[in-house]
Parts: structure tokens; C-alpha cells; sequence
């Protein structure tokens, strides 16, 4: 049976001095310092600072003073920490009738949205294929 569950799942592996968030979906809210209510409450909190490997499986993380959590965690509950890009916008080209434009790697898909095309495009020089109207590709 453990076979087929690990079939398609990769374990997590940390070092010391990796940033993590931290599930709350089993942290009380009366100890964790979030809102009461875990239904609008944010599903990840962090991130954290791994201080060391306790076993394969657990982290002992950096937990600020003022949370009552215990500080290790197993590594289900954790999520590695990706810094955010500032980059967010394609790099301005001349293009060849002289006009600045970006350019287009290619088009990954078509929508239509209250009466108006959208294309998803990749973007040269981006990360994340970002949706936009068909006005803003002429």
C-alpha cells in the first residue's frame, strides 16, 4: 500500500537555514496569534526559518517567542519559501517599425471573457504566462 501512495509523491528535503511556511490547517488560532476564525484565516503563515533537522521527516523551525507552538514540525505541514520576482513585466524592445513593445515567446491559450479575447502569453524573458486582452497584443 506504501508503494502506491509514494508512487507519485516526492519527499520534502530542507537544510538548515531554508525558508518555510507553515500549514495552519491543524494549528490552533488561540495559540498561533491568528484571527479566531480559521475559515478566513490564511491557509499558510511565514515564512520561517528552518533551525535544524530533528529526524527525515521533522524541522525545528524559528517560531517567534510571542506563538505558543511547539517548534517542530513535520514536513507535511511545511511548504518551501519562494522569493517573490519584482520582475513582473516583460523587458521593453524596439521593435522593428521603431515602436517599444515586449516580445511574444508564444500563445499557450484563448479565452473569451464577458464579450471580450483574451490570449494567455509567455512573455520572453518571464516566468509565468500572464492573461491579456486581444487590444493589448496589436
Amino acid at each position: 500500500m506504501r508503494d502506491v501512495y509514494d508512487r507519485n509523491r516526492e519527499e520534502q528535503v530542507f537544510d538548515a537555514g531554508d525558508r518555510v511556511y507553515l500549514s495552519t490547517q491543524n494549528l490552533d488560532p488561540k495559540h498561533s496569534g491568528l484571527p479566531n476564525s480559521t475559515k478566513f484565516g490564511p491557509k499558510w503563515i511565514g515564512p520561517y526559518t528552518i533551525l535544524r533537522k530533528i529526524h527525515n521527516h521533522a524541522y525545528e523551525l524559528n517560531i517567534q517567542a510571542g506563538n505558543k507552538l511547539h517548534p517542530v514540525f513535520n514536513t507535511g505541514s511545511l511548504k518551501p519559501y519562494k522569493e517573490p520576482s519584482r520582475l513582473s513585466r516583460p523587458h521593453n524592445v524596439i521593435l522593428a517599425d521603431s515602436t517599444v513593445g515586449q516580445l511574444v515567446r508564444r500563445l499557450l491559450g484563448k479565452r473569451r471573457q464577458k464579450q471580450r479575447t483574451q490570449f494567455l502569453v509567455e512573455w520572453v524573458g518571464e516566468e509565468k504566462p500572464t492573461w491579456e486582452p486581444v487590444e493589448n497584443l496589436k
